[in-house]
């Protein structure tokens, strides 16, 4: 009889599952967009019911597309975005929309918590992790001070993938890769503590904590309400599951100390794999790994590969006809202008700060050293170089506070460029190994599912199984120092614009 596993990934704006064979290949993968709403300044939320009612509607259309018997799919594991919050009251029911990951609306806690001495610096030893607006511990302390009666019928504080978990299996649970990125837990003793909660002012929302589990311990099974939404057949065991950073770490297959993983998409992500915590406020956090007994140090901004999608959308009308006339992606057009020039072919340099900043709050996006010589294809050069060295930025803090790095793994859409991956290679120093799969993070969440029930003896063998590379790229010599020549430059433009930044700030307001 065939088994397969099913893996679902809620992203910022894309609910997705994803069916796969036991040997990791996907099988059939359905995804619904789901809208960001805006409904003041600073906030940032998502209906929670159809975030729900998306995910459901995938997985009954995977089904379906797979052609399978539901009764074949012997486990599911989830992943979505960390952060952010979603409110069930004491009933269960959704309350109110949920927080999404980009909210600021905490943003005057945070400032008041990261005065000298103050909250940040007594919670970083227990936490490991720098707290900000969109985080639960904030939102919670927002929500006590300014929406006490909303608070109040609070019955679960939950990450998204636990509130899909919730409404799969009827259960409040987490895991440990994803709680320890909330600043709510103690992750240096493994426990939530009332002191930490105390210290935030939210001593009183320990009972409605999700409880944390392995990423790949059972949580608890489909109801029957919940088959009747999505196709799936009651009782099917769903796992912990995982904080999405970490479902594309395991995914790439990246579970050794010393592997970095690298998301080039919308977000910057930059996460590589220790044996002990790294205790360093200089990096974004450092949280319990989905692998038993390690550590993931992470470093993050939102300067990545969808500063090329702005580029492609408001200034490639050309590109995109020649593209649709010869049946490629409007990218692989641009990858191509890109390998037109070689390494140092291009002096202008790229702020990949469209979207937010490594920087400062108010940095802006910027092309430097423009002239009428340029065209094209130097400022496209200019834009990938620009992007790498965003991720570089995050690298090297990880690197200053002792993560040890031998290989790198890059995901996300800049992981389909080959000139992009061969850049990352030479900037980084590092050799570059790109994954097979498309569907990383539900792939990850899908290995989770598949040692839940014994499909996989543990994490090693279950990559071994399922994890394939699709090309390898080496450093090369000759063309790192043009890339690092211009990396400086790169590094000397930001300090001379954080002043302008500031005066375009006051500007636009």
């Amino acid at each position: 009889m065939p088994a397969y596993l099913l893996g679902i990934d809620n992203g910022l704006t894309v609910s997705k599952a994803a069916l796969f064979d036991l040997e990791g290949r996907d099988v059939a993968v359905q995804g619904h967009k789901v809208a960001l709403s805006y409904p003041r300044p600073a906030w940032v939320e998502r209906d929670s019911e159809v975030v729900w009612q998306t995910t459901a509607a995938a997985i009954r259309e995977a089904i379906d597309m797979a052609g399978i018997d539901p009764k074949d799919i012997i486990a599911i594991g989830n992943s979505a975005h960390g952060n952010g919050i979603y409110l069930v009251d004491k009933s269960g029911a959704p309350l109110g929309p949920g927080v999404a990951s980009m909210d600021n609306r905490a943003s005057d806690i945070v400032a008041e918590w990261s005065r000298p001495g103050g909250v940040l610096e007594l919670a970083f030893p227990a936490t490991l992790t720098n707290i900000w607006a969109a985080q639960p511990a904030a939102l919670l302390a927002w929500f006590k001070r300014h929406r006490p009666e909303l608070y109040q019928q609070i019955g679960h504080a939950l990450p998204c993938k636990d509130y899909v978990k919730f409404r799969l299996t009827g259960a409040a649970t987490s895991d440990y890769s994803d709680i320890s990125g909330t600043s709510l837990y103690d992750s240096r003793n493994r426990r939530y503590s009332p002191e930490l909660l105390d210290l935030y002012g939210i001593g009183d929302i320990l009972p409605a904590l999700p409880q944390p589990l392995e990423s790949h311990a059972i949580a608890g099974w489909v109801t029957r309400q919940a088959a009747a939404e999505t196709g799936l057949a009651e009782g099917t065991p769903v796992v912990g599951g995982m904080f999405d950073i970490n479902a594309s770490a395991v995914g790439a297959g990246v579970i050794d100390e010393g592997m970095l993983c690298i998301i080039a998409g919308t977000w910057s992500i930059n996460e590589v794999v220790t044996r002990q915590p790294l205790v360093d406020p200089r990096i974004l956090m450092c949280t319990l790994f989905a692998v038993p007994g390690l550590w993931l140090a992470t470093d993050s901004s939102a300067t990545s590969a969808t500063n090329l999608e702005w580029f492609v959308t408001n200034f490639c009308y050309e590109e995109n006809l020649a593209a649709e006339a010869r049946g490629v992606s409007v990218y692989e057009v641009c990858n191509e202008i890109v390998a037109s020039l070689p390494p140092g072919g291009t002096d202008v340099i790229f702020h990949p700060f469209l979207f937010g900043s490594n920087v400062q709050a108010n940095a802006r996006a910027g092309f430097y050293g423009l002239a009428s010589w340029h065209g094209k294809a130097h400022v496209l050069r200019a834009l990938y170089e620009g992007v790498v060295y965003g991720h570089m930025d995050h690298v090297n803090r990880l690197r200053a506070a002792g993560a040890p790095m031998s290989l790198a793994r890059l995901t996300g859409g800049g992981a389909r460029s080959q000139v992009w991956s061969q850049m990352f290679a030479d900037v980084l120093e590092l050799p570059i190994e790109v994954p097979a799969a498309t569907e990383i993070a539900a792939l990850g969440a899908a290995i989770a599912a598949g040692i839940g029930v014994g499909v996989y003896g543990g994490y090693e063998d279950a990559i071994r199984q399922t994890v394939r590379m699709l090309g390898r790229y080496e450093p090369q010599p000759e063309a790192t120092p043009k890339y690092l020549a211009r990396y400086q430059e790169y590094l000397c433009l930001l300090e001379a614009m954080r002043e302008p930044w500031q005066r375009l700030a006051r500007l636009s307001t």
